[in-house]
């Protein structure tokens, strides 16, 4: 059996009650790869257990330009699953039960004195939902649409004060530290894939368009990706490469800017470069990991994500 997994930013819009700001967290999404074919099959399902990891020290900010900050983590672990509900409508789930944000204690080297304290908030994160809906096939090309529900289980409300040692509090921003938005958003995209032979082993190029819509006072969002890979040792082993954009449509009433250094703000924007490597070590079963940079961005941190997982089609 061939499969292709893929990794897809998803941003989530943000807490209406201190900054209005949103988090963007990572969604590790999978698909199943066999000369154009883009959906489970009737009755198959894809689960996968994955994890991901950002620490960051810098960000982009609102004009381009690279400031260091407090050092920031980021950690999601997450369950994804696919279903074929029919041969044309897959339904597809991701459940991030873990998520935690932090942040480092900064002490001065010269004093002593803790220029800013350590915090720490886990908890649930936010789960989306949705259905891919295939259109239409030819040959080796596929052409679905995608509709992604955010609903907001995770914990928009962050730190609160009592949550907090020391006096720091307008460093470290309690609504800063959250899991999820509290907000319900929607995610419509268009999917375009095509497969090919590449020196005698099977390979794909895939794309795909989108349209985030926010509330809120949240500026929506255009999504853009290409995605190619292949497979080899006997298809056990498939290597790929893609890019990931998000713009802003800044319709949005949030400021912004009062948010940069932080995992959450109005307004971010990114492009992203990825390479993947999955192994399938039985039928049915494998593992992954993959190596995520920004390259480019606008408040949103500039450093690496490393991601892996576990999936299993049965």
């Amino acid at each position: 059996m061939n499969a292709y997994f893929a990794i897809i930013f998803i941003t989530f819009d943000g807490n209406m009650k201190r900054k209005f700001i949103h988090a963007v967290l990572l969604i590790i999404c999978c698909g199943f790869f066999s000369q154009a074919q883009w959906l489970k099959e009737k009755g198959k399902s894809y689960i996968k257990l994955g994890t991901s990891h950002l620490l960051a020290r810098e960000h982009y900010t609102s004009t381009d330009a690279v400031d260091p900050n407090n050092t920031r983590g980021l950690w999601v672990n997450s369950v994804f699953f696919q279903f074929g509900l029919s041969s044309n409508v897959n339904i597809e789930g991701y459940v991030p039960f873990l998520v935690n944000t932090y942040q480092f204690a900064r002490v001065s080297s010269v004093t002593g004195d803790v220029l800013s304290n350590r915090a720490s908030l886990t908890d649930f994160g936010d789960t989306d939902l949705g259905l891919e809906i295939f259109l239409l096939k030819k040959d080796r090309w596929s052409l679905s649409s995608t509709v992604m529900f955010g609903i907001p289980t995770g914990n928009s409300t962050g730190l609160t004060e009592d949550d907090i040692d020391g006096s720091e509090l307008d460093v470290i921003s309690g609504s800063s530290f959250q899991t999820g938005d509290g907000e319900f958003n929607q995610l419509v995209r268009l999917n375009f894939g095509i497969s090919y032979s590449l020196l005698g082993a099977p390979a794909y190029f895939k794309t795909r368009a989108g349209y985030n819509n926010r509330t809120a006072g949240f500026s929506s969002e255009i999504h853009l990706s290409g995605e190619t890979g292949f497979q080899t040792l006997n298809n056990r082993l498939l290597i790929l490469g893609s890019g990931y954009l998000i713009k802003s449509m800044k319709n949005g009433t949030l400021d912004a800017t009062t948010a940069e250094g932080s995992f959450f703000a109005n307004d971010q924007e990114s492009l992203i470069l990825r390479g993947e490597v999955a192994y399938e070590i039985l039928d049915n079963f494998g593992i992954l990991f993959t190596y995520e940079v920004p390259v480019w961005g606008r408040i949103i941190f500039k450093a690496p994500i490393y991601s892996g997982g576990l999936y299993l089609n049965y």
